[in-house]
């Protein structure tokens, strides 16, 4: 199976409760080796308005983001976020090769990351499959968010 493929990942794959996504990422802008990193995605249900962004070097995770799954959505159209995440689209003309760039800000320092636009747009329209835009409200508990704000739960 290609890394570029988004699979269903969990305890049980087959409710599709999460995706996830690995697929090589650059790192633009710098001397550090290597520069081809790889980048992990996970979307889950139990989070259905956000996206986790790993960056890895081989299996060791050096810095993860949690974002909003419609901030990463709108970044493979055109510009979008502030603060320590933004996302662009490469201005190439449409095609397999189009690039996807996302900024990352961290009190020890910046990094500007390229990959591949497509993949990453075939991947998010899988997690709007599982759980289209508007309907994330209904996958979560009131309740226990209630409790948890409260000190209650």
């Amino acid at each position: 199976m290609s890394h570029h493929t988004p699979r269903p990942t969990g305890d049980d794959p087959a409710t599709g409760r999460d995706i996830l996504l690995q697929v090589p990422i650059r790192l633009l802008f710098t001397a550090v080796t290597p520069s081809t990193l790889q980048g992990r995605l996970h979307y889950t249900t139990a989070d259905p308005y956000a996206v986790t962004v790993d960056v890895m070097m081989g299996t060791e995770i050096v810095a993860t983001w949690v974002v909003a799954r419609d901030l990463l959505d709108a970044g493979t159209h055109r510009p979008s976020g502030e603060g320590d995440f933004r996302v662009w689209p490469s201005w190439s003309p449409k095609g397999p090769n189009r690039s996807l760039f996302f900024s990352l800000d961290r009190p020890a320092g910046h990094a500007t990351f390229e990959t591949n636009l497509p993949v990453i747009r075939q991947w998010l329209d899988s997690t709007f499959e599982m759980v289209p835009a508007g309907s994330e409200g209904e996958l979560l508990d009131w309740d226990a968010l209630e409790a948890d704000l409260l000190g209650s739960g």
